[in-house]
């Protein structure tokens, strides 16, 4: 006997959902394209990526995070109601922060400098992929063009992302001997924030999504923000990762993988954007006897030659490595880069012996 045919589905364009509903169909949409699915992210969890192809991921995803702020800002500029702008505006705080050296971009030049870029080389973003740009360039004048439910309804992707989060810090941690805690704080925060801004951005499409071309819309604009996640990715894996495609980096829009910053001598805790001090009890001194500086620690002296008295001399407290390496590039008219290598060595030497801190 002929099967019969299906029972047409109905369209779901064509009528109005419950809130509860439209939350549904929101969620399927995250489970069926959200970037935790796509191969890339597969292999950076289970650690089958080589340190290039992670610190790839690190320099392109650093456009992403440093645009978020200005999306927002986008979205911000565009509501009336200044109950929405209040809870909007932390957003921006949590990515800025509230001063230099806080908050969720200033965690990821840390999450890049940890895989040895230099942090002004990923600030330029003259390494990353064009499809990096492109993409999150869409994005950004997607929050500017289309409605304002639309723009909030594109950052549901924030529903989905404490899985991915866990799942990533949990795989990269296990998998990967040059990824320590420090190196992944950014993810830290994210566990909260996100799941906050999440409640609120679906909150607001449920009360304002109020026909069913309305909840099109921001469906469509959900699975317009999975794909500019997902695009990212596939940027990455046809360019460092696809079999048979390891392009000379020529081939790479952008400069590419520059040479990872050396690392240092030591425990390799004391990185470029770190700002080093000497511990209580710890200080720098000069041997009126001896004509000799040394430090002097509990219980221990340490005799100095001139390079690390010029270098301890600069560690107040107040300068980060690179200010130190860029300092004394200027004294002794010397190449910053260079001299950071020989400066972190130095510095990781001290820590390790405990009469250096950050």
């Amino acid at each position: 006997m002929t099967a019969p045919f299906p029972t047409p589905k109905t369209d779901e364009s064509q009528r109005l959902l419950s809130p509860e509903e439209l939350e549904a169909a929101l969620r399927d949409i995250g489970a069926r394209r959200y970037h935790n699915l796509h191969p890339f992210h597969r292999l950076l969890h289970d650690g089958k990526l080589n340190k290039d192809q992670v610190r790839a991921w690190a320099l392109n995803r650093y456009y992403y995070q440093a645009m978020i702020p200005v999306k927002d800002a986008a979205v911000l500029a565009r509501m009336t109601d200044a109950s929405l702008r209040r809870v909007w505006r932390q957003r921006i705080v949590d990515h800025d922060g509230d001063a230099p050296g806080d908050g969720g971009i200033e965690r990821w030049l840390k999450l890049a400098e940890g895989v040895g870029f230099r942090r002004d080389y990923v600030e330029s973003t003259q390494g990353i992929l064009s499809a990096t740009r492109f993409s999150v360039d869409a994005y950004v004048h997607f929050v500017k063009e289309r409605s304002l439910l639309e723009a909030i309804a594109s950052s549901l992707t924030e529903m989905f992302s404490p899985t991915i989060i866990s799942e990533r810090v949990a795989g990269m941690l296990k998998n990967y001997d040059f990824i320590t805690k420090d190196t992944l704080a950014y993810f830290d925060k994210r566990l909260t924030q996100a799941p906050r801004d999440a409640d609120f951005a679906i909150a607001y499409v449920k009360q304002h999504a109020t026909t069913p071309e309305l909840q099109r819309q921001a469906m469509d604009a959900l699975t317009f923000k999975c794909n500019v996640l997902w695009t990212q990715l596939d940027a990455l894996y046809f360019s460092y990762v696809a079999p048979g495609m390891t392009p000379p980096d020529a081939w790479i829009p952008g400069t590419g993988l520059v040479a990872e910053v050396a690392q240092a001598v030591g425990t390799g805790t004391i990185r470029s954007g770190d700002v080093p001090r000497l511990p209580r009890g710890v200080r720098l001194r000069h041997d009126e006897v001896r004509g000799q500086h040394v430090l002097l620690a509990p219980e221990r002296t340490f005799d100095l030659d001139a390079n690390a008295v010029a270098v301890l001399s600069l560690v107040d407290g107040q300068r980060s490595v690179r200010d130190i390496a860029g300092k004394l590039a200027e004294t002794f008219a010397a190449d910053r880069d260079v001299i950071e290598v020989d400066v972190l060595a130095m510095l990781n030497d001290l820590a390790t012996k405990r009469v250096l801190e950050r």
